[in-house]
């Protein structure tokens, strides 16, 4: 299987594309700034999903599973995801929309995927715009909600937290928010982990 990792070049991204070079599967990947150094293995394309002109997606892959995410940016967060979407869509391939519990308020005790989406945060509420869009124009996507990644002390949250604790920054942290971590290489394992197997659905020929 040929699959395309967009966010190639972030936490998440990163693991997603070395796991996916691990298993065997031709892997591209993309980036915004930079290529990533070290990934010979790995077919390297730039990527901006605020360019509503710019073809946003491959018909050679299989799998393609969004990692992109810039925090509230709507264009990259919300509307870009969508953009994917319609793209993905177009060629038949298995798409994996990358997205977050920051959907929820929190108010609720249990959330399953049923609940609907009560963002109090502007990056809940690009994330969850993301999500209604893609499955309003490709119904067969999947929307993975995920909690907060964590690793090796390389995402951004754990920095925060040691830099606190260090005093090198200014900056308080909650205590009434209640989240289920995890690790970056779980993260990704439960992201596409059963999904390299993934096969176009069955077309109903009249």
């Amino acid at each position: 299987m040929t699959s395309l990792i967009t966010g190639g070049s972030g936490f998440l991204g990163a693991e997603l594309t070395r796991q996916a070079r691990a298993a065997g599967h031709t892997t591209a990947a993309t980036y915004y700034a930079k290529k990533p150094r070290g990934s010979s293995q790995t077919a390297w394309y730039p990527l901006d999903l605020r360019d509503a002109g710019r073809r946003h997606g491959r018909g050679e892959s299989r799998l393609v599973v969004n990692a992109s995410s810039v925090k509230d940016d709507w264009a990259v967060t919300a509307q870009g995801p969508v953009r994917l979407a319609m793209a993905t869509a177009k060629y038949g391939s298995g798409l994996i929309q990358v997205s977050s519990d920051a959907v929820f308020s929190g108010a609720g005790v249990m959330y399953d995927e049923t609940c609907l989406p009560d963002p109090v945060t502007s990056y809940g509420a690009a994330k969850a715009a993301a999500g209604t869009g893609i499955l309003a124009v490709y119904p067969e996507a999947v929307v993975a909600r995920t909690s907060l990644i964590v690793g090796g002390g390389r995402s951004v949250h754990e920095r925060a937290v040691h830099e606190l604790v260090a005093g090198a920054r200014d900056g308080v942290l909650f205590t009434d928010d209640v989240r289920c971590e995890s690790g970056a290489g779980e993260a990704a394992v439960d992201q596409v982990g059963g999904s390299w197997m993934w096969r176009r659905p069955r077309r109903r020929v009249r």
